[in-house]
């Protein structure tokens, strides 16, 4: 696998203005990874939208799989309306606007063929100025069957970008803290991306902090108790930043 550049700060390419799309797999992904990035893309103007996709289904009477029921609940629904909330303040926090679709996350059923989930997501993508797609590590299968299934039949943004994951990134780390190519993007996106951090200022991070802890039902879990998520901000900070990664002109997602 080969590695990325992920020293550079600051200078990214992206234009993270007009209509920003982040695409979310689950409750909590877009936040975690890009909450930084979405406070200042929002405080210099842009309207960002938090896109989730596999955001349960409310009323579903379906046992709850072992992740939910670890985190306090009984049945998907009960998991869907608890977590649609703490999404929306988390959001709110940010001051972005999230979107959820009712397809199902693993291990329930999806409620939704490939077909049926891109053609969801790329609606709500056409005509953004950027849309922002989980890209590494991926080891999430959710994560990873998202991101291929949207980079193979492509989407309608006029800039395409990926993003390292959070905690995903912060728990390699000691594998490594730079982000490279998820191996299973390797066949569309080559063997290397041009990975850039996007510093945001104290203030920004603040609210990422704020925003983060609305997921009090997922932050147990994922090591993320008082201590771990402020390592986890002060990591990522002391590295320059959340990382994204700009998809060229030649990538699938842009010769639909």
């Amino acid at each position: 696998m080969g590695t990325a550049d992920s020293s550079k700060t600051g200078g990214s390419d992206l234009e993270l203005s007009g209509r920003v799309v982040v695409v979310s797999p689950h409750l909590d992904d877009a936040v975690m990874s890009l909450g930084g990035t979405i406070a200042k893309a929002v405080k210099s103007g842009a309207r960002v939208e938090v896109l989730t996709v596999f955001g349960y289904l409310p009323g579903s009477k379906v046992p709850a799989g072992p992740w939910d029921t670890q985190s306090g609940f009984k049945t998907e629904g009960e998991a869907a309306v608890a977590r649609r909330k703490e999404d929306l303040r988390a959001c709110r926090e940010l001051r972005a606007e999230p979107r959820w679709f009712s397809f199902g996350a693993e291990p329930y059923e999806r409620r939704g063929t490939p077909d049926q989930i891109w053609s969801a997501v790329d609606a709500v993508i056409t005509g953004a100025d950027l849309a922002l797609l989980p890209g590494y590590p991926l080891v999430h299968p959710d994560h990873a069957e998202l991101t291929q299934l949207l980079l193979q039949r492509g989407v309608s943004a006029r800039a395409v970008a990926l993003y390292a994951e959070q905690p995903y990134l912060f728990q390699h780390r000691r594998k490594s803290s730079r982000p490279a190519v998820a191996e299973v993007l390797q066949p569309l996106v080559g063997d290397s991306l041009a990975w850039r951090r996007i510093a945001a200022d104290s203030a920004c991070r603040k609210v990422k902090l704020r925003a983060v802890s609305a997921y009090q039902s997922q932050l147990r879990q994922l090591g993320l108790g008082f201590f771990g998520l402020r390592r986890l901000l002060w990591h990522e900070a002391g590295h320059g930043g959340e990382a994204v990664a700009r998809l060229s002109a030649s990538s699938p997602t842009e010769s639909r």
